[in-house]
């Protein structure tokens, strides 16, 4: 075979393999892309299974605190967990779903039904017939059987669902690491062919000339080729560990800080920072800087052209180009490119980038790749800001900003399992505001909740940071104390009873004012159990309500267990 054959066939040879290198990011990038959409719609099958559990929780709750105390305020939670019920049954039943997870889902539509049924007739029996008749209904535990199946049906597709982003999250790993195998194996090709060549060229130095040029710019242009795949291939990678990292993140701060450190990596030739609206929408916050960037820590959406226009806005740094107010204010004068942050049409703020390196013949691929980055940080952040929210809502009530009855179920549990492990005490403080259905008579319900809006606010201002103030239903709030004596406790209650009487509110042209009866109780005087504790608190309590009011009264000892 001629030397010129062979040297047409190795530059053929290594034009089929760059090529291929050339075109394996873009197969490998649509194959993550397509495994991150699966994963976001696990996670949204997952978390409208939680939330359908969370409103039947509450429901329960509600209709459990309605048969207690048959107070009409518990039904408010308990009518709006019932409405919120067919929207997510709905939400649950549309789109394509396998025949097992339909099964299920006509199980759990089958037994929610029952379940929302049963506390309706719990419900109409406490109205119509009083507390004994619907304590008899529910003794019968039909409720606790339909709730404990629920729990564990909804609780198999949410572990399924689990499963199901462990599996995609394995097969991205893989695809990762197949895209990488293929690149070195596609590079080891390239070099041997670049050698044969090299070899070939050597034996007709003097004349071949110019088939040597050739044999070097098919070399650059391999390095060249190999350096991209294997920086594209890195990319790849820790763009898939920055987007599974913000996948567990629970607070945009978090996930700022996660972007910071992995931008740093994905982008290390640049400078940037990115940008997160306030929650009034008026200004702007930096929330992550990476590389030397000196942008402004505020700016508002009037400082950014790429806000402005709803698309990525890039200049090169010269004088008379059209900059954003915000490069102006840093002295910057290199390339630089600015990207929203677009999720579902909307705008949660937008990343910037500087460099020289965006300057270059072949930056476009550079910007290309800054603008994907974008789209997927804005998604992972969107979703970051939703979870916070479910979170939020879940365990806050709305009206006072306190912690809900579950938080505190869940708390007082885990914070006296941690009082008896370490040996130190746990009050619990449980007030109650005095002739409230009075203040609502003669205000009306804007002046009751203005008044526990004030309450609320009282408490949270009154306590440490390791304390816990709950709403525990209606005009009840309890504070949790943690390393907090009997003693000490009683004095708060003391202080907080001052301040309370001390409120003075201007409710159109009349001014009222307010009191509350309290009741202590703490570990270990007064039991050693969430239920002990809270009866003791709620005992002392209405003995400081018979006592006539506005006092503070502490739970008397427990009378002593005989010896048998």
């Amino acid at each position: 075979m001629k030397v010129e054959t062979k040297l047409k066939l190795a530059a053929a040879c290594i034009v089929v393999v760059m090529s291929a290198i050339a075109l394996l990011p873009h197969f490998v990038t649509a194959s993550v892309t397509e495994v991150m959409a699966e994963l976001d719609k696990a996670i949204a099958r997952e978390r409208e299974y939680g939330v359908l559990l969370n409103y039947l929780s509450d429901a329960e709750a509600a209709e459990r605190g309605y048969v207690i105390t048959g107070r009409q305020e518990f039904l408010e939670p308990y009518h709006e967990a019932l409405a919120a019920l067919p929207a997510v049954g709905k939400a649950l039943g549309t789109g394509p779903i396998p025949a097992a997870e339909q099964k299920a889902l006509e199980d759990i539509a089958r037994l929610t039904a029952a379940k929302t049924a049963y506390m309706r007739e719990v419900v109409r029996v406490r109205s119509a017939d009083g507390a004994e008749a619907a304590r008899a209904l529910v003794d019968t535990g039909r409720g606790k059987q339909y709730m404990d199946e629920l729990r564990v049906r909804i609780g198999a597709q949410e572990t399924a669902y689990a499963n199901y982003r462990a599996g995609l999250r394995a097969q991205l790993a893989a695809r990762s690491s197949l895209a990488a195998n293929v690149t070195s194996v596609a590079t080891a090709i390239d070099i041997v062919l670049l050698i044969l060549a090299g070899l070939a060229g050597n034996r007709v130095l003097t004349q071949r000339r110019k088939a040597e040029q050739h044999a070097n710019d098919i070399s650059r242009q391999l390095r060249l080729t190999a350096d991209i795949a294997e920086r594209r291939n890195v990319q790849l990678q820790s763009g898939g560990e920055m987007l599974h990292a913000l996948e567990l993140a629970e607070t945009l701060e978090e996930g700022a800080q996660i972007v910071a450190l992995y931008f740093s990596r994905l982008l290390p030739a640049l400078s940037g920072s990115m940008y997160l609206y306030r929650h009034s929408r008026d200004i702007l916050e930096r929330k992550a800087t990476w590389g030397q960037a000196h942008d402004p820590d505020i700016i508002e959406p009037l400082d950014c052209w790429a806000l402005r226009k709803g698309t990525q806005h890039f200049t090169h740094g010269d004088e008379g180009t059209l900059a954003c107010r915000h490069v102006a204010e840093s002295g910057a004068r290199l390339p630089r490119i600015c990207v929203p942050l677009v999720t579902q049409g909307n705008v949660i703020g937008f990343i910037t980038a500087e460099g020289m390196a965006l300057g270059q013949d072949d930056s476009a691929t550079e910007r290309a790749w800054i603008m994907q980055l974008s789209e997927q940080v804005a998604l992972a952040l969107s979703n970051v800001q939703l979870r916070a929210s479910l979170r939020h809502q879940s365990v806050i009530d709305p009206l006072t900003q306190l912690y809900n009855r579950r938080y505190l179920d869940e708390t007082l549990k885990r914070e006296l399992a941690r009082a008896v492990r370490r040996g130190a005490p746990l009050a619990v403080i449980m007030l109650d505001l005095d002739h409230f259905k009075r203040v609502n008579d003669t205000f009306g319900h804007e002046a009751g909740d203005l008044l526990l809006r004030h309450v609320g606010t009282l408490l949270l201002q009154s306590i440490r940071g390791s304390d816990v103030a709950c709403r525990y239903g209606g005009e009840e709030l309890i504070l949790l104390l943690p390393d907090c004596s009997l003693e000490h406790a009683t004095a708060r209650a003391g202080r907080l009873r001052q301040q309370i009487r001390a409120l003075n509110l201007a409710v159109n042209k009349d001014v009222l004012t307010a009191s509350a009866s309290f009741g202590v109780a703490a570990y270990p005087v007064h039991g050693d159990t969430p239920e002990a504790l809270l009866q003791a608190a709620d005992a002392a309590m209405y003995a400081a309500k018979h006592g006539g009011r506005d006092r503070v009264d502490v739970a008397p000892l427990p009378a002593p267990v005989p010896v048998q």
